[in-house]
């Protein structure tokens, strides 16, 4: 585990000679301060989005098996979480943190840590629901203060683009949950245990927070041109293609460790599954980086949601050990790379303030999130597999890849 934070950490410091070929003006001074900032940002992304939103998949199996809850309760738990993220992301429309965005930035990561503990703490459905749903507030807060302050902080390089690095965290965030879960489960610890670790984990991570943090300048108020939030079409297809996105990946991301336990072909794989996911996301949003460099953004960004797809799909026509695998690897790779980029495209196809720009997408690709855990938690049980539900997941995900396109810039200049 401590190896593969070593090559993702590692990864990013390779950008360095980079940087300083793209900014000669910029000093060894700023470009250590630029590295900071992106490990700090992936350990936030980690602890509120990658632990405090994954960390629930390995642990359902568990659950379901402890608390009898089916699979529209697990869906129902799922999907209060997403109602949180849809909350948190459209508070930062409405209130200006200008001002206080690191002090607001420190309390939904101290919010989501303490809501990931107090699931260990009570058996009811209804106390679940809660918990998840303030965890989904901190963390859609999080994100979108993180993401508008490390925009604001970091220069743009021409090889590997440290913006985004944050986002990485989802991946480490995935990783070292299914290694912790996988871990309780060679130690026999039940399902509130395991609650428990995650929420100790999470306050490790806060120490390189801690360390490496630095002062970062105080944001100035947008002007009144940047606060002209005019919506192209170009920003609606992303936002739309953002939604089925939303709708479609997290299906795949709540069910396939119930799924691995409860198809009789993939038992054996149940913990490496996510494992997997993990391991293919670290990396994702850097590989999408290359590719995007040749692709352009938005055609990166359908073949993400392509790749994610045919993952999915190769899970609903093969569910064999070897193809779940493979669907993992898929989906790992595909997913982290669409949230990465989808915030750089959306930054360039909308000409107002950042934060509107990732707030807005993040409240599309939320509602989404609400919708599938939810619909497809009662197919599982209607239907009584997951067959359905995955087929929703892989579609979804296609028509997403399609909204993607910039269509305008496909198309003859002349017309």
């Amino acid at each position: 585990m401590s190896r593969n934070v070593f090559l993702l950490y590692h990864k990013i410091i390779l950008v360095v000679p980079r940087l300083l070929e793209t900014s000669k003006i910029m000093s060894t001074e700023e470009i250590k301060k630029q590295l900071q900032i992106a490990i700090v940002g992936i350990c936030i992304v980690a602890i509120t989005g990658g632990l405090g939103r994954f960390a629930y998949t390995p642990i359902i199996p568990y659950m379901q098996t402890s608390l009898l809850l089916t699979s529209t309760d697990i869906g129902l738990i799922a999907s209060s979480n997403y109602l949180g993220y849809l909350v948190g992301s459209i508070i930062p429309l409405f209130i200006a943190f200008e001002a206080r965005q690191k002090l607001t930035l420190y309390w939904s990561v101290i919010v989501s840590i303490i809501s990931l503990g107090l699931m260990g703490f009570t058996i009811e459905l209804n106390h679940f629901i809660v918990l998840r749903f303030f965890q989904g507030v901190s963390g859609a807060i999080a994100l979108v203060i993180a993401t508008n302050l490390i925009f604001s902080e970091i220069t743009e390089g021409q090889s590997l683009d440290l913006r985004l690095a944050h986002i990485s965290g989802f991946g480490l965030g995935m990783f070292l949950s299914a290694i912790l879960i996988w871990i309780c489960s060679l130690f026999s610890l039940d399902w509130y245990q395991q609650w428990f670790a995650v929420s100790f984990t999470c306050l490790v991570l806060t120490i390189p927070i801690l360390i490496l943090d630095p002062k970062s300048k105080v944001l100035p108020k947008n002007s009144t041109s940047e606060n002209k939030n005019s919506m192209s079409i170009g920003f609606i297809g992303i936002s739309v293609g953002y939604f089925f996105f939303g709708l479609g990946y997290i299906i795949f991301g709540t069910f396939i460790a119930a799924m691995a336990v409860n198809t009789p072909a993939l038992a054996n794989v149940q913990h490496a599954t996510w494992i997997l996911v993990g391991l293919a996301a670290m990396p994702a949003i850097f590989f999408w980086q290359k590719v995007s460099r040749f692709t352009g953004n938005h055609i990166s960004l359908a073949l993400s949601c392509f790749t994610t797809s045919f993952g999915i799909f190769l899970l609903y026509f093969f569910d064999s050990p070897v193809t779940s695998l493979v669907a993992c690897l898929a989906y790992g790779l595909g997913v982290v790379g669409i949230v990465g980029l989808v915030l750089l495209e959306g930054k360039i196809r909308h000409k107002g303030s950042v934060k509107f720009a990732v707030a807005f997408l993040t409240t599309t690709f939320s509602i989404g999130q609400i919708s599938g855990p939810y619909i497809s938690g009662i197919m599982i049980d209607f239907f009584g597999d997951y067959k359905n539900a995955m087929l929703l997941s892989g579609s979804a995900l296609g028509i997403a890849g399609f909204c993607m396109f910039n269509y305008k810039a496909l198309l003859p200049s002349r017309l």
